[in-house]
């Protein structure tokens, strides 16, 4: 059996999607209704925006999108700086990076809900690059159009071709999909009681994958 790095295991996979569906519960319902991963949704609200000339507003949605460019580069230059890092894996300090920038936006008031869904943004960027595959598969941790889309072309494929390595991909597609759900579920009863600082919770969920990636290989 080949060895997979424990950055792209199922448990990492697992508290990355939880993160993922719980950052959108939390940045759309409590510092508001903006999408924290969803940038296709965040582009087309600020176009809408524009349109009916509530330029002030757009900003509400431009903010997150920039922020998110701002974390994949960020992960761009702490992966092609690896060879300067000796004393834990490049992808830990980018989960450092996430959990301490949680904690912070978890002590930050309503009025600077705009400063908070930048940094859940760029958060967001900085998972989506850092962590793009499960098990050797290509999979979105922080949105769910692309694994909609290929889980279903790989459970049709594997249905139609007898192809059981297919339909246990698509599978896993799905199931991201669904943890995805669970995660926005928890954050949705999370933050009606813990409000702003719910995202400590999701500081949690990364401590755990900050922990587990000292092992370098999965089981």
């Amino acid at each position: 059996m080949k060895n997979r790095q424990i950055s792209e295991s199922i448990k990492v996979g697992i508290f990355l999607a939880l993160s993922g569906g719980f950052m959108d519960a939390y940045s759309y319902i409590n510092r508001g209704k903006v999408f924290a991963n969803a940038e296709t949704g965040n582009i087309i609200l600020m176009a809408l925006k524009v349109c009916e000339g509530k330029f002030f507003e757009a900003v509400n949605y431009l903010i997150p999108i920039v922020s998110f460019a701002v974390g994949v580069a960020i992960c761009e230059i702490i992966k092609y700086r690896k060879e300067r890092i000796n004393m834990i894996h490049w992808r830990q300090i980018l989960v450092l990076f996430e959990i301490f920038a949680f904690i912070v936006v978890g002590f930050m008031p309503q009025e600077m809900n705009r400063v908070a869904n930048s940094i859940i943004s760029m958060i967001s960027g900085i998972q989506f690059a850092t962590f793009p595959k499960i098990r050797g598969t290509a999979m979105a941790t922080t949105m769910c159009t692309g694994n909609l889309k290929t889980g279903t072309q790989n459970m049709y494929h594997g249905i139609k071709t007898g192809d059981r390595s297919a339909i246990e991909k698509g599978l896993y597609y799905y199931v991201c999909i669904l943890v995805f759900i669970a995660g926005t579920t928890i954050g949705y009863f999370a933050v009606k009681l813990m409000a702003e600082k719910a995202i400590f919770l999701a500081a949690l969920a990364m401590i755990n994958i900050f922990i587990m990636m000292f092992k370098e290989f999965e089981d």
